[in-house]
């Protein structure tokens, strides 16, 4: 079975161990609250791909993308009730469930696509994926949205003191208000739909978010400088019901957690290079992208120490992942 990805193409075969037999066949269901030009959903299709190659037929994913099965809280609700089998969600979304999960989000603790695909399947992030048993749901897999940037409707952001007082986008969870405060921004919360008309009206300064939103929104008409900062990533977590995995065998199990480990570094490298490639596209548009200056970087990262220190003595999960992210440093 084939599935087109976010990107336009046909999701590549991947070799694979032969397929054990299994007892019976089985369908599940994926619901997502992206579109199918989404790198989220791209994760999905290459997921269902995999699982489809490895049990040889016998297992397959439906994916309904763009919330036909819901927005992200409903998604998240319907998992952890046994409503939906499956769902690719924000992993922001968890936090309030698993404080943990806020590991992932911590400002410079990945810098690269590449430090986030060696940890996305490290023992530290399978260990708070673990933890979400407790909630009915099992964590398999965590994947990419996209790098997060500073897009502002003034000038790009080239110092600590650009930073000051603007009025600026965050989602309304505490990490992030705490993240943005540090650097002396004013964190505004808002609906993620509102972003548009509050650059375009004035009611925010600027956002945080990745080049694929500004592309696929359309926020280049409204503002037109990005700081590309790199300052943390935007994951996705593929979750089942507990119920649901716990009642298959282990070679269905097995065939599930193998698909969705695989997938990750192909994934997480393909929104690597579509960021490029939204580079070049926003520069069409007009838009500015000004890299992030050495000193501006270490200007944030001595901003968030105190962030990082309270999150990591917050859960010990959230201190071993930081360690195990940091350690080559």
């Amino acid at each position: 079975m084939k599935f087109t990805t976010a990107f336009g193409g046909i999701v590549a075969g991947l070799a694979f161990s032969a397929a054990p037999v299994l007892a019976q066949s089985v369908t599940l269901t994926l619901g997502h609250a992206v579109f199918e030009s989404h790198p989220l959903h791209d994760a999905a299709a290459r997921f269902a791909d995999a699982v489809d190659k490895r049990s040889n037929g016998d297992m397959k994913i439906d994916i309904f993308p763009a919330r036909q099965m819901g927005d992200v809280k409903e998604l998240m609700e319907g998992v952890q009730l046994g409503t939906v089998d499956m769902t690719v969600n924000s992993s922001s979304a968890l936090a309030t469930l698993d404080p943990a999960v806020d590991a992932f989000q911590l400002p410079y603790v990945m810098e690269t696509y590449e430090d986030f695909a060696r940890m996305a399947v490290s023992p530290e992030a399978q260990a708070i994926m673990d933890n979400l048993g407790s909630h009915g749901m099992i964590g398999l897999g965590l994947y990419e949205g996209g790098q997060r940037h500073f897009l502002t409707t003034g000038d790009a952001v080239a110092t600590m003191e650009d930073f000051g007082g603007l009025k600026t986008r965050v989602a309304p969870t505490e990490l992030f208000l705490d993240i943005w405060k540090a650097t002396g921004v004013n964190p505004t919360p808002m609906a993620y739909g509102e972003v548009y008309s509050g650059l375009e009206t004035g009611t925010i300064d600027a956002v945080e978010i990745n080049l694929t939103s500004i592309q696929s929104e359309g926020l280049f008409d409204a503002a037109k400088n990005v700081t590309l900062m790199g300052h943390y990533f935007w994951p996705g977590m593929l979750l089942i019901n507990k119920a649901v995995f716990d009642g298959m065998t282990e070679d269905q199990q097995a065939i599930l957690r193998e698909a969705a480990a695989e997938v990750v570094e192909p994934q997480v490298m393909a929104v690597k290079a579509y960021d490029e490639e939204l580079k070049v596209k926003l520069a069409e548009e007009g838009v500015s992208l000004t890299e992030a200056s050495e000193a501006l970087k270490a200007d944030l990262r001595e901003a968030w120490k105190p962030v990082l220190k309270k999150y990591s003595d917050r859960d010990p999960l959230i201190a071993d992942f930081v360690e195990a992210a940091t350690s080559g440093d």
